[in-house]
């Protein structure tokens, strides 16, 4: 075993809690005796630091970034780190210490002298933190593949009933450093860090509490009544039952009181607390190495605890001693769902159990769940096609329909009636459609041009009956996708076909089931149509041969739910046309296999 693998081994140990005393001093050794090994730290630590600062680059702000993590590690990782500090300070520097007086704090009691902050000291902190960040990263790397399975695979046993641990409740385009978005309903590891890069988290806890964590965002579960939070920001829940709940951050201790609550933690550790209802007390975190008074403009109970009632914001941060400070309660940042969204959709599977044809999709609608029919969906034909690059525009079986490939590839029972290439785009199949239409970098502000010379490019289409316009989204694409294309789908355009003032285009960059979303299934097989050239209108994509070509590498089913408000329709408004354009941010160009209108809320 190499001296890196062997330092490797003994850190996890001692991360894990396992590392013996007599471990202790050959893991001192290791640490301070190779400074390649400390510059290799250093460089690990800068990864974890853009991790952690991914949402601030602000110059000059790492020392102190590493003052206050340095504050925040737990007092047992503290005295190690102390024991270390020691031994790398009398490497470098072997000279006697000063010795401090003893402190007596306002209760009394004797406490040990603070250390100065030498530069030895300071370079050290960077080493152990980064040793500290690389350790959890790797650690968390490696659960990516396995403990997901664990997970999973938890969360499916029989024997494990629902609601059992802390799990994730729900989860809005939520994307995790190095991992796989975690199923819904599946458990959380306790003491781990999980990093949420972006998107939304919620985390329900045994006895009723919940938070909805918004990234970028560091968290762990401490206990079933405890979440870590390191960086970022949570909206909490404590419902009836579920009194005593807190959040634990690097300086602060935030206990429910039966209530509804904001926590932000910046990445200096300056804590804000925000109350919408009832009441939250604030503690000095025990764990915090700082021993200070409280210096409130509030009222104070002793000296280490502040109450926030209904409509009371204060900020908590940490100078030379541990302050508050009231600043303006501000109730919208308070989050009290997720936003509405597709959440999850069933399909048939062929014989090798790959998606073929839709059954019916899950939604988010005006904070409701709710679960529509394949057959509850308003078809949408293509009326007009314009292309911008030559290739393939149609996605689908062998031979259209009449030819004898298109009733093998029916041989499950599912006889296709389409008449029109362009109608491929309207039966409820995940991998037939109209794809590659034409775009544009800047969407459309006016009328898309159908006739004439110089035609818009794009992709009309009509809805068989008209759709309204309610709350939440009003209808869904879905957009096939390969593993080496965009994992969060290809970006495109939604324009309405005639403008009028308050009208205007939307822009779809991320589809609420992305390719790591755990419910976009692997599709089944396909077969897309080349055309001999650039096809610039309906006719001519119904009218040219084609070749057809069979996929040879695996698809998965994305989907994106989209509310015509934000097209600026009117409420109750109703739609029947609208265009599509890929939005030209990369090579890849959106291909909706299948698009629907949904029905009115019930």
């Amino acid at each position: 075993m190499t001296p890196e693998e062997r330092f490797a081994v003994l850190w996890t140990d001692y991360l894990e809690g396992e590392l013996q005393e007599s471990s202790l001093a050959e893991l001192r050794e290791l640490l301070a005796d190779d400074e390649q090994r400390l510059r290799h730290a250093v460089d690990l630590y800068q990864t974890h630091r853009l991790l952690t600062l991914a949402a601030e680059h602000r110059p000059g702000r790492q020392r102190e970034f590493v003052d206050r993590v340095m504050q925040r590690l737990p007092r047992t990782s503290e005295r190690f780190v102390g024991d270390v500090m020691a031994d790398v300070e009398l490497l470098a520097a072997p000279k006697p210490t000063k010795t401090l007086p003893t402190q007596i704090d306002q209760a009394g009691q004797q406490r040990p002298p603070l250390r100065p902050a030498t530069g030895i000291m300071v370079a050290a902190a960077v080493v152990l933190l980064a040793i500290v960040s690389a350790a959890i990263y790797q650690q968390n790397r490696g659960l990516d593949v396995n403990d997901l399975s664990s997970e999973i695979a938890e969360s499916q046993s029989p024997k494990r009933s629902r609601g059992d641990g802390v799990r994730f409740a729900n989860l809005a385009h939520a994307k995790f450093f190095g991992e796989l978005q975690p199923p819904v309903d599946s458990p959380l590891k306790p003491q781990r860090d999980y990093v949420l890069m972006k998107g939304l988290a919620e985390v329900r806890f045994p006895a009723g509490a919940s938070a909805i964590i918004e990234g970028p965002a560091v968290f762990r579960v401490v206990s079933d009544d405890c979440l870590g939070m390191d960086i970022g920001k949570c909206s909490v829940h404590a419902p009836d039952g579920a009194e005593g709940f807190r959040i634990e951050t690097p300086m602060m201790r935030v206990v429910d009181r039966g209530t509804r609550f904001t926590v932000n933690v910046a990445e200096t550790s300056e804590t804000e607390v925000h109350v919408v209802e009832g009441a939250a007390d604030i503690y000095e975190n025990e764990d915090s190495p700082v021993d200070q008074t409280i210096n409130t403009n509030v009222d104070v109970t002793p000296k280490t605890q502040v109450r926030l009632t209904d409509g009371q914001a204060q900020r908590f941060a940490v100078t030379s001693s541990l302050a508050s400070d009231s600043i303006p309660y501000d109730p919208n940042l308070y989050r009290r769902g997720l936003p509405d969204r597709v959440i999850a959709y069933e399909a048939t599977s062929n014989d090798a159990g790959y998606a073929d044809r839709l059954l019916r999709l899950t939604l988010q609608r005006d904070g409701m769940i709710e679960t529509i029919d394949a057959d509850q969906l308003i078809p949408a034909r293509v009326t007009y096609f314009n292309a911008s690059q030559g290739g393939g525009y149609l996605c689908g079986p062998r031979s259209f329909s009449g030819e004898s490939d298109q009733a093998k590839l029916d041989a499950a029972g599912h006889e296709t009636t389409l008449n029109r290439r362009a109608e491929w785009s309207s039966d409820d199949r995940l991998v037939t459609g109209v794809i590659n239409p034409g775009g544009s970098k800047r969407p459309l502000k006016s009328d898309p041009v159908l006739l004439g010379d110089d035609t818009t490019p794009g992709m009309a289409i009509r809805f068989d009956e008209p759709i309204v316009n309610g709350i939440g989204d009003d209808l869904v694409i879905f957009d096939l996708q390969a593993f080496a294309n965009p994992p969060d789908g290809d970006a495109f355009h939604l324009s309405p076909m005639k403008f009028r003032d308050g009208l205007r285009s939307y822009t779809v960059e991320m589809f609420d089931l992305t390719m790591e979303s755990p419910g976009a299934r692997d599709l089944a097989d396909f077969f897309v149509h080349m055309y001999p050239s650039v096809v610039r209108s309906l006719e001519e994509l119904e009218s040219l041969p084609t070749e057809p070509r069979r996929q040879s590498i695996r698809f998965r089913g994305l989907v994106v739910g989209i509310d015509l408000t934000d097209l600026g329709y009117a409420p109750n408004e109703t739609v029947q046309e609208l265009f599509i354009q890929d939005a030209l941010d990369d090579k890849h160009h959106v291909d909706p296999v299948l698009i629907g209108g949904l029905p009115p809320r019930r």
